[in-house]
């Protein structure tokens, strides 16, 4: 009982508690996602090691080690799971169908090393490990052993490695795919690869500042636990906030109804072509009753294969797609003198727009003003 009243609890712990539970709810949900898929089962994974990492620097920081021993440092062997969830995670994204192979197997090597390095601890009794971690914590700067120098340098040069070789994929990837919904993906998991180097940059430079110091440095602890809890809650805030793109980039879901396709992307790629050719050459957006059925008569192509090509090739709906066309007609046709007569509805309407809360909708969004003060800028440029 008594080490319980010796518990503390202060800012940083509040900071750790809410990053470690952020973490574990994000975790379970995207688990317990209707459309859950690999994708979700490495990006999960991902994200309940650093909540737990959260957790075991809870235990330390508070000193509740000493009601749980047990609990310490058994998150740590999983840090060195970081860089190979990552590399499958990015590596699922683009394989929908990804099976994992024995040889796969060889992407726990890191952890178990991480084991066996903290063997020798996990083999105390509850007592022992406390007096350990109460002796270590006491000390201003702890001892840089060879062993922990080799472990930290180990899981930061681990995952280092591994989101460098996610990177390469992603831009040899590129180059292979021209299908506007790689862009999207390709766009937003290079810099979360980027970010993910950051944060490992900070914690290999804590690491420097332990040879510096020749000895570990337990402020450096705040540093690290911070970047963990701010990526933790960064990721979690672009959950709530961004939840379709979050869906269709991160977990890849934005064509899972498509999962049984057999169209290839080369195959889409020509389809794409050749829809954008005849909406180029023959402008039917300009029929204010243009359906999906319409189209799908005119290009001789079912209707579910355009949905498709609009949905994973550029990541629009049919409507999306046609009314980007007649928003371009209207900005060419608001800039030329030969429909100057005309009010800007009227053109709208002839521009295969058949709603004017619509055309205004779509302007803006694309704009980002209003047909007017588009007007109003445009004869400021030409005077």
């Amino acid at each position: 009982m008594d080490s319980l009243f010796s518990i503390k609890f202060d800012f940083w712990a509040v900071i750790l508690l809410f990053g470690s539970f952020q973490g574990v709810f994000l975790s379970a949900m995207l688990l317990l996602w209707q459309q859950r898929s690999k994708s979700s089962f490495f990006l999960s994974s991902l994200v309940l090691i650093i909540a737990f990492n959260l957790f075991n620097y809870l235990l330390l920081h508070t000193s509740l080690y000493s009601a749980v021993p047990h609990l310490a440092h058994v998150s740590s062997p999983f840090l060195m799971l970081l860089g190979p969830c990552y590399y499958l995670y990015v590596k699922s994204i683009f394989s929908r169908k990804l099976e994992l192979q024995p040889k796969d197997a060889l992407h726990l090597i890191p952890f178990l090393f991480g084991v066996v390095f903290f063997l020798p601890f996990y083999t105390l009794s509850g007592s022992e490990k406390v007096d350990v971690l109460a002796y270590q914590l006491s000390l201003p700067i702890q001892n840089l052993t060879i062993e922990a120098a080799i472990f930290l340098i180990s899981h930061i040069t681990v995952s280092f490695v591994y989101v460098f070789y996610a990177i390469k994929n992603l831009k040899r990837l590129r180059q292979q795919n021209k299908i506007r919904s790689f862009e999207i993906k390709y766009n937003w998991l290079i810099k979360f690869s980027y970010a993910f180097l950051v944060f490992w940059g900070v914690d290999f430079m804590g690491v420097m500042w332990y040879f510096i110091q020749g000895g570990i440095d337990p402020k450096v602890y705040y540093i690290t636990m911070l970047c963990c809890a701010i990526a933790i809650n960064l990721v979690v805030l672009f959950f709530y906030r961004n939840s379709k793109i979050f869906l269709q980039v991160f977990l890849n879901n934005e064509d899972a109804k498509y999962e049984t396709s057999k169209v290839s992307n080369s195959d889409l790629q020509k389809h794409l072509d050749e829809i954008i050719l005849y909406m180029e050459t023959e402008r039917p957006y300009l029929d204010t009753e243009l359906s999906l059925q319409k189209l799908s008569n005119h290009l001789n192509k079912p209707k579910y294969l355009i949905s498709q090509i609009l949905n994973v090739a550029l990541g629009k709906s049919f409507y999306e797609f046609v009314n980007e066309y007649r928003y371009r007609e209207v900005k060419d046709r608001l800039k030329n003198p030969k429909y100057s007569n005309l009010t800007i509805l009227a053109i709208a309407f002839d521009s295969g727009f058949n709603n004017k809360n619509t055309f205004n909708k779509v302007f803006k969004k694309q704009t980002g003003i209003t047909p007017s003060q588009f007007i109003q800028n445009d004869l400021k440029v030409k005077s």
